[in-house]
């Protein structure tokens, strides 16, 4: 057990905060090593591998796809004394519950506890440490059944900002729900599978989670729940973003629920995966959501949530073709600020159409068609000049780029030089080569406007790969050394 005073030997070699500065440039593996090597740094790093701490409740199966039977859940309740250790337990800022289902005749090899008891004896240890920490701020949880005592615990942790409810239910009668005015919530994350058994449907368990007088966001869907909970219970007025998925239009409570959001400035109506089917929205009350500013969602529900609203940003996620894009847009306020949008081609008059409709536009985003220089340039002769965007992102087709080769930059600045004519006031540019490659360009402060020429040293690749877990080593070990 790792002492909770630093041991005394290597206290002068470094100070602890460069250590810890150290610890924050290093991946979670090699903070790992560390903790190998002497007490000293044991004590110190330690900790870090518990800021997002998952617990696992698999199946003890023979015949499972890694031949594993160390998934226990048996194995999951040893690692639950951690808590119990005050510099680990204060260190943790992401708890992850993620039970499934233990196969049922199969025999277990952990001695005379059943695997379900085992289950319930783990979640419950896990819910009496919650309140003590004190430093926890994103709870996962999966399948469970929350009891009286779950969500007491719940309720009464100190520095919670997010939850996130997979396919959770509830065996409490709602007279004895707890208060969760108090909760310091932020964002709220509810997924329920389309659908849902009867036993899933608590609409007051859900409209409990909506009394915290701090949230700002929610996220929930497939299925439409949410509708149930928000006519229950009114989200307080601190909610700014709402993201439901599509098929709530098609619900008698839809109206009803965004009456009670009218502090809402983000409204995402999202397709969930798999699901292919867009139902028709006819009409909308003028009245609901007064202060939204963003819709994100299908290009046909965006007349009715931009119609007399000050809407800044839209963005349609589902491709169109450029002549029904064009249709949309022109039913659209022109005080629009960004726009995003995917085309299964990308056509001059659609640019064009864009540049009439909308002369505030600061920032464009077209994907879903990537085009060669040659296409571009004829796309940009027939659309006029746009003199207040600043901010572009377009699909490319040259391949993977290359900077260190001479071909692959001078390609890239045939696009910059052409897409800096026809927005001469653009400070920043992406041109996206793959899903996962870009090439970005910020215009430098020494440059001049009238200036067309691209430097190669102004460029440089993006790449959206998964970097190393970092931790904010210092902030932490400050905290909870008090």
């Amino acid at each position: 057990m790792p002492s909770l005073r630093m041991p005394e030997p290597h206290r002068a070699i470094l100070p602890i905060e460069l250590w810890l500065e150290i610890m924050t440039h290093m991946p979670t593996s090699s903070i790992q090593a560390m903790t190998y090597t002497c007490s000293s740094l044991r004590w110190l790093a330690q900790p870090l591998l518990f800021k997002i701490f998952t617990i696992r409740v698999d199946n003890l199966s023979h015949n499972s796809a890694t031949g594993r039977r160390d998934f226990h859940p048996a194995s999951s309740l040893v690692r639950l004394a951690a808590f119990q250790l005050p510099h680990i337990a204060k260190a943790m800022t992401e708890i992850r519950l993620i039970p499934s289902t233990f196969l049922e005749g199969h025999d277990s090899e952990q001695g005379p506890q059943t695997p379900q008891t085992t289950k319930t004896l783990l979640i419950d240890t896990l819910f009496s440490a919650l309140p003590s920490l004190v430093n926890l701020q994103k709870f996962v949880c999966h399948d469970v059944v929350f009891t009286k005592h779950h969500l007491s615990a719940l309720s009464r942790i100190p520095q919670l900002k997010e939850l996130e409810l997979q396919s959770c239910r509830t065996s409490c009668n709602p007279e004895d729900f707890p208060n969760f005015s108090s909760m310091p919530l932020e964002t709220l994350v509810i997924n329920y599978p389309f659908r849902t058994q009867s036993h899933y449907r608590n609409n007051r368990f859900l409209a409990l989670l909506l009394q915290g007088r701090k949230l700002k966001r929610i996220f929930a869907g497939p299925a439409n729940e949410i509708l149930f909970a928000m006519t229950e219970t009114p989200p307080p007025p601190t909610l700014s973003i709402l993201e439901i998925p599509v098929s709530c239009v098609t619900s008698s409570l839809f109206i009803p629920a965004l009456y009670g959001c009218s502090s809402v400035q983000e409204l995402s109506l999202y397709m969930p995966t798999g699901d292919t089917y867009l139902p028709p929205l006819d009409q909308l009350p003028l009245d609901i959501l007064p202060n939204l500013q963003s819709y994100h969602g299908p290009r046909t529900y965006a007349p009715l949530f931009t119609r007399d609203r000050f809407i800044r940003d839209v963005d349609f996620p589902l491709p169109a073709q450029p002549t029904d894009l064009c249709a949309t847009i022109g039913t659209l306020t022109n005080g629009i600020e960004s726009l995003s949008c995917r085309v299964d081609n990308l056509d001059g008059r659609l640019l064009q159409t864009i540049h009439n409709n909308f002369p505030s536009l600061k920032h464009l985003s077209i994907s879903g068609a990537a085009v060669d220089i040659d296409r571009l340039s004829s796309v940009l002769s027939i659309a006029k000049v746009h003199r207040g965007l600043t901010s572009i992102q377009i699909t490319v087709q040259t391949g993977v780029p290359r900077l260190t080769d001479s071909w692959g930059a001078t390609v890239a600045k045939m696009f910059l030089s052409r897409l800096i004519r026809a927005y001469p006031i653009l400070e920043h540019a992406k041109l996206v080569y793959q899903p996962q490659v870009s090439v970005v360009w910020n215009r430098p402060k020494e440059m001049k406007r009238a200036t067309l020429n691209v430097d190669s040293s102004e460029l440089r690749i993006e790449k959206q790969e998964a970097s190393p877990t970092k931790t904010s080593a210092i902030w932490d070990m400050f905290r909870f050394r008090s």
